[in-house]
């Protein structure tokens, strides 16, 4: 049978909507680069992306190649290939080898200290993963479900160390690399400053630095497309360049027969993909996404086809359906049509069965990015009808019941538009729920639409519900205390891309639901529960990667007397309380820790600075509404930097070091 392999990538800007003004090495920049081959090409005309978490692939296949020798067992106890990992839950001792590659681990997400870094490839993530997750609890007992887990693959990259003697980076440039003949594959180890690397824009097309994912296993591969779909590849049948294929076929089974759970299988997100299935062809897939770069992987190992599709700026998404488009071209060459799955039918049901008045109440739902706390009702037995309370505003949703048991979305609601005026949304959603001996769950199936490009269908569990709680005012009235005031970043090294994206944090007391609140950070609200005056945790539970990257939060009191929040995810952040003003007669400034956080004086509002700043330091600026309008980042930045009334500027660097100010 004849070997597809296609690389497909694009240099964009990260608002998606044109192209980078920098030329690429191919081309000129308008255009996209497809390349189609049938057998491995090696290119040197190639930017190399970071493939984000299709790195998880290349972890799992490297413990699998052991698996393959006879050196792990994946029914065995993490613990026996890291005698130092520990939780602070008794639970982890029942972690498998095979439930971090499943995300069945019951691990909470991804430690996210120093994890992204500019211009800079140092590996204290790696270092202190262990110590990290030895402050942790688990989400549930392990290999009760799967929920997507970055650490579990940060834990495969420590056993392939363990067990082989090599650094992780060795080990995938002699073993995957060298064995499939490719030379523009590695990790910031190796590939720091390389000058294949593809440049990175912002929003507003500035050139930035690089941003360098330092979660090896779970992120830090970085390649060509070529390369990419030459690692694809070697998941064909029959092909045991990397793995047998006993080891490719437990990699590509999925896990759970629930429609849904998650359909991933070990390290692929997709172990079938239900389009392909329908018309008999085996087809797998892993997207991922950094800062920066996104990526996707999509192999048909019995038809040998191999796409890789990476481009910095859209998202893992986009490249999905950019990978489907090309996989259907190149199956309907060969005779086998793909159809697109149609919308079901929807025969509305005037009147909503009464049982289901025992599923009214609170939710935590995940919609998107975050959670939302929602209030679900039954208005008049007719309409479902959701109250959706966010942080910053709340939106209704209202859904129609139908004769499959499952309620469609409207486009509008039915309190402004009445009942009777029935359009349903486009792409809508169907909402049913579930009660079992774990909960109550709302499950989600339907597309997301992106207008042009595609839709991809996706059934889960979306939402689970909660319970008011009963705490104490005193409780209460010291979250209160806390309601909307800022926190600020101090844990991460100068380089560090967190500062720019999750540097500013805020609780804010759920005024509707007693014993809740919100911590919101970038814009994404994350419910939390209190469980008393210094602690907050995520109440989260559902059997899908909706419950995935949860974190818990204590508040407490540094040696400094200042009120801080240290998370789960290893990073501290101070309260704005309190924080110096830069002012006009300030000649410079003095870090006292790796982060000094400074509020803009009145009388130095709106006068630009000259700023003189030590090596391997940075300087970033924001504005009242807590905005990013300057990052010594970007790249030909300069020295001179705004100063906008009511915001901030924050020197990053060592202690000790001094910045000068003109």
């Amino acid at each position: 049978m004849k070997k597809t392999m296609i690389a497909f990538m694009a240099l964009l800007m990260l608002s998606g909507c044109g192209s980078a003004s920098e030329e690429k090495k191919t081309g000129s920049p308008e255009a996209m680069i497809n390349t189609v081959f049938s057998d491995p090409v090696v290119s040197d005309n190639e930017y190399i992306y970071c493939v984000g978490s299709v790195s998880k692939i290349y972890s799992t296949a490297a413990v699998m190649q052991l698996v393959d020798q006879g050196l792990v067992e994946p029914d065995t106890p993490v613990t026996e290939y890291i005698p130092d990992f520990t939780m602070a839950d008794d639970r982890y001792r029942d972690i498998t080898v095979r439930m971090l590659m499943d995300h069945t681990s019951g691990i909470l997400g991804s430690v996210g200290i120093n994890s992204d870094l500019y211009d800079d490839n140092d590996g204290s993530h790696h270092d202190n993963l262990l110590e990290q997750l030895s402050k942790q609890r688990l989400r549930n007992d392990p290999g009760k479900y799967a929920a997507y887990c970055n650490d579990g693959f940060g834990l495969l990259e420590i056993i392939v160390e363990n067990v082989t003697g090599m650094s992780y980076t060795e080990y995938v440039r002699e073993n995957i690399s060298d064995a499939l003949g490719v030379m523009h594959t590695g990790t910031p180890v190796d590939l720091l400053g390389s000058d294949m690397l593809v440049p990175s824009f912002s929003v507003g097309n500035l050139r930035l630095d690089t941003c360098y994912c330092m979660c090896l296993g779970d992120g830090g591969i970085y390649a060509t497309a070529s390369d990419t779909a030459v690692f694809g590849a070697s998941f064909f049948t029959g092909d045991d360049t990397l793995l047998s294929d006993a080891a490719k076929e437990g990699m590509a089974t999925r896990r759970s027969d629930n429609a849904y759970e998650d359909e991933n299988g070990l390290g692929w997100d997709y172990a079938e993909m239900l389009r392909y299935e329908q018309q008999g062809v085996k087809v797998v897939g892993k997207g991922g996404d950094v800062s920066m770069d996104h990526a996707f992987l999509m192999v048909a190992p019995d038809e040998q086809i191999s796409i890789a599709v990476l481009s910095n700026g859209g998202s893992s998404a986009i490249n999905d359906l950019v990978a489907q488009t090309l996989m259907d071209v190149v199956l309907e060459e060969r005779g086998i049509m793909i159809e697109e799955p149609g919308q079901p039918d929807c025969t509305i049901i005037e009147n909503i069965p009464e049982e289901y008045n025992d599923y009214a109440g609170w939710y935590v739902m995940t919609l998107g990015e975050g959670d939302t706390l929602c209030r679900i009702s039954f208005p008049e037995g007719r309409y479902l009808h959701i109250e959706k309370i966010s942080s910053r505003k709340t939106t209704y949703t209202d859904y129609v019941y139908t004769a499959d048991g499952d309620f469609a979305e409207l486009a509008y609601e039915v309190e402004e538009s009445g009942f009777d005026k029935r359009l349903y949304a486009g792409g809508s959603s169907r909402l049913s729920f579930e009660k079992n001996a774990d909960g109550t769950f709302i499950r989600q199936s339907g597309g997301r639409t992106y207008p042009g490009i595609g839709t991809i269908n996706k059934k889960t569990y979306s939402g689970q519900r909660i319970e008011q709680k009963e705490v104490s005012g005193d409780v209460t009235d010291g979250y209160r205390a806390y309601d909307r005031n800022d926190f600020l970043l101090v844990s991460d090294k100068y380089s560090s891309q967190h500062y720019e994206d999750t540097g500013i944090a805020r609780i804010s007391v759920i005024d509707e639901l007693d014993g809740y609140a919100f911590l919101t950070g970038r814009g994404v609200d994350f419910l939390m529960e209190m469980a008393d005056g210094e602690h907050l945790i995520s109440p989260k539970n559902m059997p899908s990667s909706s419950s995935r990257d949860l974190m818990d939060v204590t508040v407490g009191t540094d040696e400094n007397g200042r009120t801080v929040i240290d998370t789960s995810t290893g990073q501290r952040y101070v309260s704005a309380d309190g924080i110096p003003e830069l002012g006009i007669s300030d000649t410079s400034v003095e870090l006292k820790e790796t982060a000094g956080w400074y509020d803009i004086s009145d009388n130095l509002a709106n006068t630009p600075l000259t700023i003189e700043r030590p090596e391997n330091s940075a300087v970033i600026v924001f504005n009242r509404f807590d905005e990013m309008i300057y990052s010594s980042h970007v790249k030909d930045a300069g020295n001179v930097i705004p100063t906008p009334k009511g915001g901030r500027v924050l020197f990053l660097g060592q202690s000790g070091d001094v910045f000068e100010i003109r």
